[in-house]
């Protein structure tokens, strides 16, 4: 029974198979998996092959399976399938490819074997470096660096220092036959030192030589290699070879890791840790392979893993199930498994458990006092207008907003547990940027007093007041509770509250693995700056970023970081989160940009856009419009109806459709499309007028880094084309 390991040759793109070719493709290796001797199969050695491990199998009259042959000392044989193509490419490419282990950096690689100026098709590059170099004259790299130290080969490492600018050595990096080759050579575009490249592709942790190898052995222990996984993977089971050929290139992003991401989704952290990185950087890739890897490693350990809404906890969920389905779910906290759900349900969940009398009795310690009933649970949001206007504080104009009463609450009160006007008045405000002296805090207290006195009186608590109660439990009972999680693990960390990271703490048990945090503050769209470290996750020292963006393309990612620039960003310990050193592996048309005298204007141009789009074939269901606002979505939706373009509005992160999309730009966080349009990205839409004007001036700079940070969310939830529209004069926010 063979091995196989299903791979692509990169800088060749296979052509699209239609549904009953592809259904062939999977029976060959199906039947390929069981037996190489199986008939219909007919496995056949090339003619003048360059590498004499080359082979073709049958798919159909008209298709071949490209196949390299590996005969291990151990009596096992492995196949490297490398793509189905039309019968005549497939046998020029089985012919001219050779697989191999690279002898500088011991990973398995294809190089290509055809004669330059043979064939139209190869890739012509230069044989010499005599003019202006992009890579010597500003990073100083010679020959030597990328042939010796990375393994480049000599005529690839000759077209990259003959690259004259950056957009022809990026555009090389396309032509390459290799994964690792492609990300060597973006982080030299980067000017990342060779040392660094070395130990992200983990040049260093190549498998051991065994005794008496064979060359087919030296290859094989070549594949093994974490950065030949980028590439090559085993296919374990007729289902995992289904799940890659379903998924395309969504499934592919999921398989195939980066060697640093691997590492993350598989190491053995002593205490909390944290893994930052821009959109599309694969970080919740990661953190759902960590799932899995701790399931498998401990099928008693409970394992949680939750984000910032339902809506985006169901993505994770169907994403970790495509992953692989055989994952343990949990039942419910404490149970072994993997637990997916939103931070508010995990709250509501140790509602339920403690009961109505324990977790009233909690709430003391965070309220002030016992909480008999809860009729329902309220947005943060809520409550705060009202409470301005009974207690009628005399505080200064630029106080009096909701968004200060929350803010305030939320970061200071709640997580502080706050309970009476003599602690306030002592306590340390920490980061809130608003300088409160004795009298206004006397003031402020009188709110938050009011506040509270109305929602008992309404019996409700908000889900911050939820979360921060639950939290006051599991200090208390947390040894007999018995709902501890072995390991949580959160995504998109930078949106959540203090009250949400006291209660993480107390849900997962002290020690090795107990919390791995994916999150980026360039991202943030949602609250305030959090500092880890006052809520008792200390990770100084244990912090890692990731920089290549598999989603968008470079073009695209450029785009959506020059929103960002000249903006500051802090990290969870209060240091500066620079946007410097991302990179795509992907290239791309520029960005689309649709300036419009009006409304009626705008919506011609993305009417006639999107008609465009669909007219070549564009699958409905990958476009999708972006709008600041439902109101701006759903004058969108209308819009785009009247000019016969239909559209669904849709109002959460879910999408079963099969018409283009329209929602805003909150709802797209954590999805991606083939197409996106930012519409009305105009002055006096973004950032809206109403959000500066219900906030106090020390917090207005943090709401423009929010909308910032929207607009880049928006931005990159495009994998391949980008247009953005706007009348009259673009939001300064698009720089």
């Amino acid at each position: 029974m063979p091995n196989v390991l299903w791979t692509d040759i990169k800088g060749l793109k296979p052509p699209k198979l239609d549904k009953m070719v592809e259904l062939r493709e999977t029976a060959f290796i199906k039947k390929l998996r069981a037996s190489d001797a199986s008939d219909g199969l007919r496995i056949k050695p090339m003619q003048g092959a360059a590498d004499p491990r080359a082979r073709t199998g049958r798919v159909t009259d008209g298709w071949r399976a490209v196949l390299f042959r590996l005969d291990g000392s151990d009596g096992v044989r492995t196949y490297v399938y490398a793509g189905t193509w039309p019968h005549d490419e497939g046998i020029q490419i089985a012919k001219t490819r050779v697989l191999q282990g690279n002898p500088i950096n011991g990973i398995g690689e294809f190089l290509d074997a055809t004669p330059l100026g043979s064939n139209p098709s190869a890739r012509e590059l230069p044989t010499g470096a005599a003019k202006a170099s992009f890579l010597t004259a500003r990073f100083n790299y010679s020959r030597s660096d990328l042939v010796d130290v990375l393994g480049f080969d000599v005529a690839a490492a000759e077209a990259l220092l003959g690259a004259s600018d950056e957009d022809e050595f990026v555009a090389l990096i396309d032509t390459f036959p290799n994964t690792w080759q492609q990300y060597a050579a973006l982080a030299l575009g980067a000017g990342d030192e060779l040392g660094k490249i070395r130990d992200e592709l983990g040049f260093n942790e190549a498998p051991d030589a065994l005794p008496n190898e064979t060359e087919d052995d030296r290859i094989l222990r070549a594949l093994r290699h974490p950065a030949a996984k980028m590439q090559f993977t085993f296919i374990e089971s007729d289902e995992a070879l289904e799940r890659i050929i379903d998924g395309g290139d969504f499934g592919a992003w999921r398989v195939f890791l980066h060697p640093e991401q691997r590492r993350y989704a598989a190491r053995t952290f002593n205490g909390p840790f944290r893994l930052t990185g821009g959109a599309g950087t694969g970080k919740t890739v990661a953190l759902l392979h960590r799932a899995r890897a701790l399931a498998m490693a401990d099928s008693e350990a409970s394992i949680v893993l939750t984000t910032y809404t339902r809506a985006l906890a169901e993505n994770l969920e169907r994403d970790l199930q495509r992953l692989d389905p055989t994952v343990l779910t949990s039942p419910g906290l404490g149970a072994p498994g993997v637990l997916v759900r939103g931070i508010d349900q995990l709250a509501h969940s140790i509602r339920m458990k403690a009961g109505t009398a324990s977790f009233g009795q909690a709430a003391a310690r965070v309220l002030g006092t016992t909480v008999a009933t809860v009729a329902n649970v309220v947005g943060s949001q809520e409550g705060w207008r009202q409470a301005i206007r009974d207690a009628s504080p005399e505080l200064p104009e630029d106080l009096m907003h909701e968004s200060f009463f929350e803010g305030e609450y939320q970061q200071i009160v709640l997580p502080m547990r706050v309970t009476s006007a003599a602690e306030y008045l002592k306590i340390r405000r920490v980061g809130r940027g608003i300088a409160l002296d004795r009298s206004k805090r006397s003031e402020v207290w009188k709110v938050v007093e009011m506040y509270r006195m109305r929602a008992r009186a309404a019996a409700q608590l908000s889900y911050p007041e939820v979360a921060a109660i639950a939290a006051a439990w599991l200090e208390e009972h947390a040894a007999e509770s018995g709902v501890l999680a072995d390991s949580v693990l959160v995504d998109e960390g930078q949106d959540l509250t203090p009250s949400h990271w006291r209660f993480l703490r107390a849900l997962a048990k002290l020690g090795k693995n107990d919390l791995f945090i994916a999150e980026d503050m360039h991202q943030r769209i949602y609250g305030q700056h959090v500092v880890l470290g006052n809520y008792g996750i200390k990770i100084v020292g244990r912090s890692r970023r990731l920089t290549l963006n598999y989603r968008t393309t470079e073009e695209t990612l450029r785009f959506a970081i020059r929103m960002l620039a000249g903006a500051e960003f802090l990290d969870a310990e209060k240091h500066t989160e620079g946007i410097s050193g991302y990179r795509s592996v992907r290239r791309g048309p520029y960005p689309i940009t649709l300036p419009a005298t009006g409304r009626a204007d705008q919506l011609n141009k993305v009417a006639a856009l999107v008609s465009g789009w669909l007219e070549d074939g564009v699958e409905p269901s990958t476009i999708a419009l972006l709008a600041r606002t439902n109101e701006g979505a759903r004058a969108l939706c209308a819009g785009l109806h009247e000019r016969a373009v239909s559209t669904n509005h849709i109002t959460s992160a879910r999408v079963e459709s099969d018409r283009p999309v329209v929602l805003t730009m909150h709802i797209a966080k954590g999805m991606e499309f083939g197409r996106v349009v930012l519409f009305d990205v105009s002055d006096g839409i973004m950032p809206p007028p109403n959000a500066m004007r219900g906030t106090a001036p020390e917090e207005q700079a943090d709401v423009l880094l929010r909308e910032r940070s929207l607009l880049y969310v928006a931005a990159s939830r495009a994998r391949d084309v980008l247009a953005v529209t706007w009348a009259g004069e673009p939001s300064v926010l698009l720089g």
